[in-house]
């Protein structure tokens, strides 16, 4: 049964099949004779004929033998025109386009399973309906494809589909323009985003004064000087003379720095207009950052003239006199601002912050507690108050004023710092340490208040809380004086001799006066068996009292440092104390000879002989000194007399032929 049944529907399926190859042969001989005729009738439609005779072959093949089927061309409308496009064509859009896909030619003779979709917009099957260029050129930016100034086809394709299988994909080319991308950033709250997109714009179009002046105000507001710069630069080279680039162009100097373009900008916008008061500002602000305040003051008087009623110009006057401490006109341009410009809280401080520099701490109250009644949490303002009260000696109000401030701004140390001077100008000492503290809490490396803390130990007698304290201000300023003297005296008192030497010496280093220092710091030596230290002490001491002993001791101190200039000058007070002692012009003689001075040498040694003509030693030493000048006769002489005074002395006997010898060979000579 099986069998017999299978076998009946082979021949029922054979005869279908077989229905459908005649069908589809029928057409083909048609198209085929009507393909014969147009090339017997028409010999210039061969070409055509080759064309149509593969479309046959490719119909054939698609409906008989089921392949893939071929797309031949589509037909679109775009901007009421109607283009036919083939697989050899590029489909350009740009943002202004709109189009419709009307005909699609493949080998599916009634486009049944045929679709058309075109990349990034619209639906799965676009053929019908109304796309726009503008979706496809947005598509583009986003994801970042097909970028600038491409002019080959980008990564966008019209696909063609027959039953969800691709058959053709046509290469789309997007025609992304400057004005796009203006478009894009005009569009944009992104700050980043709109500097890229208008660099695009440049890039497509660098003749664009304005893409480019909007471009560097951009950069301008985003901190990007430099390139705003750039981007000016560029502007004045398609538009030399554009007094408002100009402007903008004297703002970015003024905010990089670089015043003396300011200055040279400036001077280019007033050659064209004299009257162009912002300009003489600009100039007048870059006179002032060069510190060259009296053309600052110049240029904004100047403006005031262009335009007195400009109350930016007038407050700057102000900062400018304040510069140059015409305290009276800076105070006088503030008040023309406040009568201008009443509410201008940032005037009235200024105008108090003036009287209080120049004492006149009435006014400096009275607009004070102005500032104070505008802004009543302004904890500077109550600061300041504190300090013009202190000036006028009313304490209590001082002290008032620093505590609101501090209950305002607990954690500004320059405020606990004022507090803690007050308390201790009203000898309440445990509190302005208490507030040093707090200064020190806040910012431990305060120099000012460690040394007034330290101080206010060291008068009470705490000097190991002293000790540390000075220590620290001496890490960061080392050369001051009276710190180390100080510091000295607590490390003495702390039974620290080395410390309190050390300390001594640097006081004296760096320039402390106290007499006292030198005899602390010579008794500290002698502690410490430091005799060459203590020398010098002495030799301090002995500039205001000039002892023997003293002038003894740095003498043999000098000479053991071969300092013999000094030496002699010390041996000569001594002989000024003791004119007649022998010993004094002896060592003086020596002292001569050892700084190489034979002659004084030799006249000392007399001098010296004059007090004590039995001293054997004088007299060798005395024809030591005529041999090395030469004068060979009188060293036989001394060294005769010394040998006669102590015939014990070998070295005598040993000189006094020697120098006969050398007289002979003298005289030969001659």
């Amino acid at each position: 049964m099986g069998y017999l049944s299978r076998s009946a529907a082979r021949p029922r399926q054979k005869a279908r099949k077989s229905k459908k190859v005649w069908v589809a042969v029928l057409i083909v001989l048609i198209l085929a004779a009507g393909g014969l005729g147009v090339g017997f009738f028409y010999p210039e439609g061969v070409r055509g004929l080759s064309d149509g005779l593969a479309r046959l072959k490719n119909t054939f093949s698609f409906i008989v033998l089921g392949q893939k089927p071929h797309f031949y061309s589509l037909i679109l409308e775009k901007n009421g025109k109607d283009y036919r496009i083939t697989s050899h064509d590029v489909f350009e859009v740009s943002y202004r386009d709109e189009f419709v896909i009307k005909e699609v030619s493949t080998d599916v003779l009634f486009g049944g399973g045929v679709t058309v979709d075109i990349e990034g917009i619209g639906e799965k099957d676009d053929f019908g309906s109304l796309l726009k260029g503008i979706d496809l050129v947005d598509k583009a930016v986003l994801t970042g494809r097909n970028g600038v100034g491409k002019s080959k086809p980008g990564d966008f394709s019209l696909r063609i589909e027959y039953r969800g299988e691709q058959i053709a994909s046509l290469p789309v080319r997007i025609q992304i323009t400057p004005q796009d991308w203006l478009r894009y950033a005009r569009s944009s709250g992104n700050q980043k985003v709109q500097i890229e997109y208008l660099r695009r714009a440049i890039a497509m179009n660098p003749q664009d004064a304005n893409v480019r002046r909007m471009l560097a105000s951009l950069y301008f507001q985003a901190g990007m000087t430099r390139e705003a710069i750039a981007q000016y630069r560029e502007i004045l080279a398609l538009k030399p003379d554009d007094a408002a680039v100009l402007s903008e162009l004297a703002k970015c100097y003024l905010k990089s720095g670089q015043n003396e373009e300011v200055i040279r900008t400036s001077a280019r916008i007033l050659r064209a207009n004299p009257q162009d008061d912002d300009a003489l500002v600009d100039m007048a602000l870059a006179w002032g950052n060069l510190g060259n305040w009296n053309k600052a003051i110049s240029s904004y008087q100047a403006a005031l003239k262009v335009r007195p009623d400009n109350p930016v110009a007038i407050f700057r006057l102000g900062e400018a006199y304040e510069k140059t401490k015409q305290w009276g006109k800076a105070a006088e341009q503030y008040r023309l601002v406040l009568e201008k410009v009443p509410k201008a809280d940032h005037v009235a401080v200024a105008l108090a912050d003036v009287f209080l520099k120049i004492g006149n701490f009435d006014e400096a109250i009275r607009w004070h507690r102005e500032v104070v009644k505008r802004q009543p949490k302004n904890a500077t303002a109550y600061a300041n108050l504190g300090l013009a009260y202190g000036g006028k000696g009313q304490h209590r109000e001082e002290i008032e004023n620093y505590r609101k401030a501090i209950a305002l701004n607990p954690r500004d140390p320059v405020i606990h710092f004022n507090l803690g001077a007050a308390y201790e100008k009203g000898k309440q000492e445990q509190e302005a340490v208490r507030e040093y503290q707090k200064v020190l809490a806040l910012n431990p490396d305060d120099l000012d208040a460690l040394e007034r803390l330290a101080d206010l130990h060291f008068k009470a007698g705490r000097f190991r809380e002293a000790a540390p304290l000075y220590e620290k201000v001496l890490k960061t300023s080392a050369r001051k004086g009276t710190i180390h003297s100080r510091l000295g005296f607590a490390y003495a008192e702390l039974k620290k001799p080395a410390l309190s030497v050390e300390n001594y010496e640097k006081a004296r280093r760096y320039g402390a006066k106290d007499p006292e220092i030198n005899r602390a710091l010579a008794l500290a030596y002698t502690k410490m068996g430091k005799t060459k230290e203590s020398l010098v002490m002495y030799e301090k001491l002995a500039a205001t009292n000039p002892t023997a002993e003293v002038l003894n001791i740095l003498a043999d101190a000098y000479m053991k440092e071969k300092l013999y200039d000094k030496a002699v000058r010390i041996y000569r007070k001594l002989i000024e104390l003791n004119p007649k002692k022998a010993a004094y012009y002896s060592s003086t003689a020596y002292a001569y000879g050892l700084n190489g001075d034979l002659d004084r040498q030799i006249e000392y040694y007399q001098k010296s002989l004059k007090f004590d003509y039995e001293d054997d030693e004088v007299y060798m030493n005395l024809g030591a000194a005529y041999e090395k000048k030469g004068l060979f006769q009188e060293a036989m002489k001394a060294y005769t007399t010394a040998y006669e005074l102590n015939p014990d002395s070998t070295k005598a006997a040993r000189k006094i032929p020697q120098m006969k010898i050398r007289i002979i060979q003298q005289k030969q000579k001659q």
